[in-house]
């Protein structure tokens, strides 16, 4: 077994007495009596296990009341046999501070928890237990700079770590004036390593001195200490709370899959941006492209947290059981449950509608980039805008931004130009935060004008609308592996591809299936840029965002058939429907050829322009425009949308209608693609999903608009 090596990890430094030592900077009895007895060196003892460290070994009487926990959290028979674990050890003094710290802080209800060891329910004492251990073993040397221990805890939650360089001054053995540089270790921000890396049979322990508690660098800790020191109007004390009992907080420190496996190095993006180039060289469109796979696979959210003040201003919300009585009047009717940490209880999904699985910064919410919103038309009719699904199951999140790009909105509907408009809620600048830092390890928080509710009103209202949501929004992998949304720099283009098996919403169904997302090209025909690219003789599965209400809905596809140039492989795909995740797929018809150009009669696209050049009248040109676009309806396509560039008049670029099906909102509903031709080199472009409501794509009040 490996042991810490801080003088092989960090160098002699070349001073005059000057030397790296070998332990963390001591601050306690423990501390001092090692580096007096092992100066420069390391506790060893392969013939202990870390049960047998704690109870008899050279600092055991230090170890009594953590040992006394772990005896009562029934892991302590864990910890005498076989295995690999780090076990982070805190001596008596860290406990008499836990309890002191957890008695003056306790509401006069449960004071008497804190009274002593024994007084502790068997809760806290498990929860305190399965902190500190980890089933994984962790040295020194692993820790480079900050960062998260790669393996959880037993409590399925990641421990945070930074380090920092301290200087010891110290006499030697002759009475000489010397000092050591010690590397100084941070456990979960407040906790210090005082012993690192006593290796023993069955893994190895760290001696701290705090009991550790959650860390700061996930969500929950990171609002807790900003919560501690905000003002008045940055306080969202109340919302936490709620995270707190409803167990959401478990989700929101939630941060790398343990699951997902060690990719080699000359297919990560690291490989690509040092050497220029990777072992997989992809032809996804015109150019030649680089594909990079992630190295880790990350959960990463984004929490829209609403303040005390404005709970109290806009609802008269004043504590925890306020916003339980509103999570009740909006949820509490459809099967509540008393378990806050119940997906069905009306506090939890008042919660989670307001937290999305993937890190979205303020200029992320919607395309921003000018190289690409100069290209926007319409802007004062239809806002730019993409749809989110929530931690909420089933919860649809409209995401906004108007033409004055002023703020971004959620669940704004409609403009101020048309005299149609539902405000939505609005979401706080970065320059509204003060000096509060909202990014936390795995994502962040953005504060709102009010609390998101996925009511009556909401879902029949502000969220019926023709759902478009970009391909590469449909997966938070797409989104925290920061595949989505680069814009192409110089010649240096890299698409990311994604492992079979950890992509949320995507399944490939045989191992012929590639599936890449693209940089987002300023030229190429796709609307707002962004691409995937599903190659191969692919087969693969594609879950769609929920919808708001029941009904009937038009499901379509973005089609690019690129006809008449090099890159002609479009192949020919079997499109499915099916419902629910082990449904029967059913046809959408017979097999697309997607290489067909839109001018041929299976398509019938036609220039507006030439439609009308021999019509004066204006009314009248418009009757041949909306009678040519029901003829392409017909044939089962659609002309693109004319709020981006060209595109409309793009005869390569369009729309293809899949099926229209009844949906229910608490419904679980797939797409599939399958290439038809044995073409490993066959490209099917994939741009948005539109999703549309009946009402709107064959309204007789609200038409759907060609925006």
């Amino acid at each position: 077994m490996k042991k810490f090596n801080l003088k092989k990890a960090l160098g002699t430094l070349s001073a005059a007495g000057l030397l790296v030592a070998a332990a963390c900077t001591q601050t306690s009895c423990i501390g001092e009596l090692w580096s007096e007895q092992h100066p420069g060196t390391y506790y060893v003892n392969s013939g202990e296990t870390i049960a047998s460290f704690l109870e008899e070994g050279e600092y055991k009487d230090s170890f009594t009341d953590f040992v006394y926990i772990l005896k009562r959290a029934n892991i302590w028979g864990e910890l005498r046999t076989y295995g690999e674990h780090t076990c982070f050890a805190p001596d008596n003094a860290a406990f008499d501070e836990y309890l002191a710290n957890r008695k003056a802080g306790a509401p006069d209800s449960i004071k008497h928890y804190f009274e002593s060891l024994e007084t502790l329910p068997d809760y806290i004492c498990d929860s305190i237990a399965k902190t500190h251990l980890c089933n994984a073993t962790f040295f020194c040397t692993d820790m480079s700079g900050d960062g998260a221990f790669p393996f959880p805890n037993l409590l399925d939650r990641y421990l945070t770590y930074y380090s920092f360089p301290d200087t010891v001054y110290y006499q030697d053995d002759n009475g000489v004036d010397t000092f050591n540089i010690h590397l100084v270790y941070k456990i979960n921000q407040v906790s210090q390593i005082l012993e690192a890396d006593d290796t023993v049979q069955n893994g190895v322990v760290h001696i701290v001195d705090k009991v550790l508690a959650p860390s700061n660098k996930f969500i929950p800790g990171l609002l807790k200490t900003n919560n501690d020191m905000a003002d008045n109007a940055h306080k969202a004390t109340i919302f936490y709370d709620a995270i707190m009992a409803t167990r959401l907080s478990d989700r929101l420190e939630e941060y790398v899959d343990i699951n997902y496996p060690t990719v080699s190095y000359d297919s990560t993006l690291a490989c690509f941006t040092s050497t220029g180039k990777t072992a997989l060289k992809k032809f996804t469109s015109y150019e030649e492209d680089w594909g990079v796979v992630p190295e880790k696979r990350l959960f990463k959210f984004t929490v829209f947290v609403v303040t005390d003040s404005v709970l109290e201003e806009k609802y008269g919300i004043t504590d925890l059981d306020g916003l339980r009585d509103k999570a009740k009047e909006v949820y509490g009717a459809d099967g509540d449950t008393e378990d806050e940490s119940s997906s069905s209880n009306s506090l939890n999904r008042l919660i989670a509608y307001h937290i999305l699985p993937s890190y979205l910064t303020y200029d992320q919410f919607n395309t921003s980039q000018k190289e690409i919103t100069d290209k926007r038309k319409y802007w004062d009719e239809l806002d730019v805008e993409d749809f989110y699904e929530t931690v909420m199951p089933h919860g649809l999140m409209r995401i906004s931004t108007p033409a004055d790009k002023k703020d971004i909105y959620i669940n704004r509907k409609g403009t101020e130009k048309l005299g149609n408009l539902i405000p939505g809620i609005r979401i706080w600048r970065s320059s509204e935060y003060g000096n509060l830092d909202a990014t936390a390890l795995n994502g962040g928080y953005h504060f709102v004008d009010g609390l998101l509710l996925y009511d009556k009103t909401t879902r029949e209202d502000n969220l019926n609308c023709r759902i478009r949501i970009m391909a590469n929004s449909m997966s938070p992998d797409f989104i925290n592996s920061n595949a989505r949304g680069r814009l192409q720099v110089g010649s240096k283009r890299y698409v990311t591809g994604f492992l079979k098996g950890f992509c949320t919403n995507f399944e490939a169904l045989n191992d012929l299936t590639e599936y890449w997302v693209r940089y987002r090209d300023q030229n190429f025909g796709t609307y707002y840029g962004d691409e995937m690219t599903i190659r191969g003789i692919y087969d693969i599965a594609i879950k769609l965002p929920p919808v708001p209400t029941d009904g009937t809905y038009e499901v379509r596809i973005w089609n690019n058939s690129m006809a008449g140039t090099s890159v002609g492989g479009r192949g020919v795909a079997q499109f499915y429907f099916r419902e629910g995740k082990n449904g029967e797929w059913k046809p959408c018809g017979i097999p697309v050829d997607l290489r067909l150009a839109g001018d041929d009669p299976r398509v019938g696209f036609i220039k507006d322009s030439d439609i009308t050049k021999n019509i004066q009248d204006e009314k009248e040109q418009q009757r041949a425009i909306d009678m040519h676009d029901k003829a392409m309806r017909n044939h089962g396509y659609m002309k693109a949308p004319d709020s981006y560039g060209d595109l409309r008049n793009d005869g390569n670029c369009g729309r293809k209608i899949l099926c229209n099906e009844f949906f229910r909102a608490d419904g679980d509903y797939y797409i599939r693609l399958r290439q038809v031709l044995e073409d490993p080199n066959a490209v099917c472009p994939f741009n948005f999903v539109e999703i549309v409501p009946k009402n709107i794509y064959a309204g007789e009040i609200v038409t759907e608009d060609r925006h």
